[in-house]
């Protein structure tokens, strides 16, 4: 699951705007339970359980072929097994390395001109197929149309912030910054004030829990708060309050709207070591990784079975 501010795919842009409006939690990798979703190991952002239905198709030995060559690249001290440290490198090596390719596909469908810039016309016209442009100031009588101007004007907003150099429109990289302001150091500053517009309610410069959890208010007619608050409660308290005083700060709230893709990569790492070990080593050799071979398909590590099809991964030269 996306992120409360990141965008989806092409032409759902504005519609993950209201997703940043909400709130949420980066990378659903557990359920409400705070058990492991199996099915999380198979969500890809172009359809992860396809890329695993045909690797299947393969002959058993050039799964293993392409399987054996992703895993030696993983071993970067090439002492025959994978550590939690080289797995999580590698997971957040392949989050780097399709964001480029995904944008570059991206770029090209937004750049209408081919000038190597897209400009916040260009955008407009992919996202949405004419210009749309809306007043600052002017809040519209409609509900759902006023919702959708400010979002708008945010997007629009991140926009020029992405646009670094000041020459109009967005280059590749401006782009990427734009389309994840995790890559981008300069986007995160912009990302935590948009996080305190949307959430520091009483503009002290902080996100308490009542501000966390939005416009949540407890059934009078309820003895406890449902399953759900009390997990994002457990969140709030125990993943983003690192200092325990009771409300977010900038980095703090930076570590709940910004996917941290380090964190992501050495969670997934554990959660592989802790399944696929059978020897208690906590490392995980070529024998433990092959008996386990749906699992590591269908895990971050190859993302989602794709490096299985990218021969930049398992071609054995590189």
């Amino acid at each position: 699951m996306r992120p409360p501010w990141a965008p989806p795919p092409p032409l759902l842009l504005g519609l993950g705007l209201l997703l940043r409006a909400l709130g949420g939690e980066p990378h659903q990798h557990f359920g409400s339970d705070g058990e492991h979703r199996p099915d999380f190991d198979q969500e890809a952002l172009l359809g992860g359980q396809e890329e695993v239905d045909e690797f299947s198709k393969l002959s058993p030995d050039e799964q293993q072929r392409r399987l054996k060559a992703i895993i030696k690249k993983i071993d970067l001290d090439s002492d025959g097994f994978l550590t939690e440290a080289e797995l999580s490198l590698w997971i957040q090596q392949s989050f780097k390395h399709y964001i480029a390719e995904e944008a570059k596909q991206q770029f090209g469908e937004y750049d209408k001109d081919g000038d190597g810039h897209i400009s916040w016309e260009e955008y407009n016209i992919q996202m949405y197929d004419r210009m749309i442009d809306f007043e600052e100031d002017s809040a519209l009588e409609d509900t759902e149309e006023e919702s959708f101007r400010q979002l708008h004007l945010k997007d629009k907003r991140r926009f020029e912030k992405a646009d670094k150099d000041g020459v109009s429109g967005l280059d590749l990289n401006e782009f990427i910054a734009f389309e994840h302001p995790e890559e981008a150091e300069y986007m995160k500053e912009f990302v935590i004030q948009e996080a305190l517009e949307d959430h520091d309610r009483n503009g002290d410069g902080f996100v308490s829990l009542e501000e966390f959890l939005g416009d949540y208010r407890r059934d009078p007619t309820a003895s406890e708060d449902p399953e759900w608050i009390l997990v994002e409660k457990d969140r709030f308290k125990n993943d983003y309050d690192k200092d325990r005083d009771g409300k977010l700060n900038s980095k703090e709230l930076l570590s709940w709207v910004v996917p941290n893709n380090e964190g992501i990569a050495q969670e997934e790492a554990a959660h592989l070591i802790e399944e696929m070990d059978s020897d208690g080593n906590k490392k995980l050799s070529e024998a433990e990784i092959l008996s386990n071979q749906d699992l590591f398909l269908n895990s971050e590590a190859t993302d989602y079975g794709r490096q299985l099809h990218d021969d930049r991964f398992y071609h054995e030269e590189l």
